[in-house]
């Protein structure tokens, strides 16, 4: 009978590991040792590193231009032989809008113009209501008004020196129709 490599759970915990064993995870048979835990530290450590490379070397290729006998201005990461090229100057940023396309505004926007709108709308129309009730209560006042200068015997003024004038009965008529013309301007 073949003997089992780690016998019971205690000569597995003191099993130390070799090289050719590796680190072994398994269902049963789990180690972790130092020597796993370096290992793929290691590994992580270099996978970044990889990572790191494969993403910043494109950003540093440089870019040629030239033009050609016909005039056609062309781009490349070689200058072309025998042939003057200049090294173009490269910025990071997102290409723009194709022409004749025009940008759509997300949702986001969409939404923050329509709140706009709507908050507008409610305050035009608590504007205009406000607008109502004090045009309201002018109407109301100025009949107010008319009420009492029909019922009044006499009106007077008082003049520079505190003295009462008092108003004859055609100036009392034409300051009635001149209100009552005003109440039916206004009030409708």
């Amino acid at each position: 009978m073949p003997s089992r490599p780690f016998s019971t759970p205690a000569a597995r915990a003191n099993a130390k590991p070799s090289m050719a064993a590796g680190c072994n995870i398994g269902a049963h048979n789990i180690i972790i040792t130092a020597y796993c835990q370096r290992k793929n530290q290691i590994f992580n450590t270099l996978l970044m590193f990889c990572m790191f490379w494969a993403l910043v070397a494109p950003a540093t290729a440089q870019v040629y231009k030239w033009v050609d006998e016909k005039g056609t201005t062309h781009y490349g990461e070689r200058p072309p032989q025998g042939k003057k090229a200049q090294g173009v100057e490269q910025r990071l940023a997102s290409p723009g809008q194709a022409p004749g396309k025009a940008i759509q505004p997300d949702w986001k926007e969409k939404d923050l113009e329509f709140r706009g709108r709507r908050i507008e709308a409610e305050q035009a129309e608590t504007k205009r209501r406000q607008q109502e009730t004090a045009n309201r209560q002018a109407c109301n006042q100025a009949r107010d008004h008319v009420a009492q200068m029909k019922t009044a015997r006499r009106m007077y003024r008082l003049n520079e020196k505190g003295e009462r004038v008092y108003q004859s009965a055609e100036e009392h008529q034409a300051a009635i129709a001149q209100l009552e013309r005003l109440v039916s301007e206004r009030c409708r």
